[in-house]
C-alpha cells in the first residue's frame, strides 16, 4: 500500500479568487466525510458555514475583509458544534463542546491562513497537509455521527459523554501529577 501523494493544494493564483475558494474547499471536504453543506449569505463581511450530520451540526463562521478589493481576506471567527437529538434529551446535552469547537475553528483557520501568505512564503504542501487534517477532524467526527444515529435518543452520548471522560481524565491527570511533585520535592 502507497501512502497518499502529498501534491499541495491548488491555490487560486489570482488572490480575489482566494475566499470564495476557501469557503468551497470547506464544504467540499465536508461533502467528502458525508455531511450536508450549506452556505450562509455574506452580511456585513460574515458568512457562516453549516456542515451537518444526521446528529452532529457544526457552524463555522468566518469574517471576511474585504478593504483592498483586489486582496480579500478571510478569517475565522470560531466554530459551534450542536446536536440534532430526537425527543426526550435535555437542552444542555445538545450543545456542543468548547474544546471540539476551538479546534475545529483552529484547523480551518490555519488553513485559510496558510493559503492566504504571499505567493513569496506560501506553502501549497502545507496548505494541503492542514487541509487534510480538517477532514481527519470531520471524518471522526461522522463516524462518532453514525454511531449516535443508530442509538436514537441515547446516540448524543456519543458526543457528550467523550466531554465528560475528558474532564475526569484531565482531573485524575492533575492529582497525579501533584502527587508525583510532592514525591519529587522532598
Amino acid at each position: 500500500m502507497r501512502s497518499d501523494s502529498l501534491y499541495g493544494e491548488d491555490i487560486p493564483l489570482d488572490r480575489a479568487l482566494i475566499v470564495p475558494w476557501c469557503v468551497s474547499r470547506l464544504k467540499a471536504w465536508g461533502t467528502s466525510t458525508g455531511m450536508e453543506t450549506f452556505t450562509e449569505e455574506e452580511r456585513e463581511g460574515r458568512m457562516t458555514v453549516v456542515l451537518g450530520g444526521k446528529v452532529l451540526v457544526i457552524d463555522i463562521d468566518f469574517v471576511i475583509d474585504r478593504a483592498d478589493p483586489p486582496m480579500p481576506r478571510i478569517d475565522v471567527v470560531g466554530a459551534k458544534t450542536s446536536y440534532a437529538v430526537p425527543n426526550g434529551v435535555s437542552s444542555s446535552a445538545t450543545e456542543g463542546s468548547f474544546f471540539l469547537d476551538a479546534l475545529l475553528a483552529e484547523s480551518v483557520r490555519n488553513f485559510c491562513a496558510e493559503v492566504q501568505r504571499s505567493d513569496e512564503v506560501r506553502q501549497p504542501r502545507e496548505a494541503a497537509r492542514l487541509g487534510k487534517v480538517v477532514i481527519q477532524h470531520l471524518d471522526c467526527l461522522m463516524t462518532l455521527d453514525k454511531l449516535a444515529m443508530k442509538e436514537g435518543d441515547r446516540g448524543v452520548r456519543w458526543f457528550v459523554d467523550m466531554l465528560e471522560l475528558g474532564s475526569l481524565i484531565e482531573q485524575f491527570a492533575k492529582r497525579e501529577a501533584e502527587s508525583v511533585a510532592s514525591c519529587v520535592l522532598k
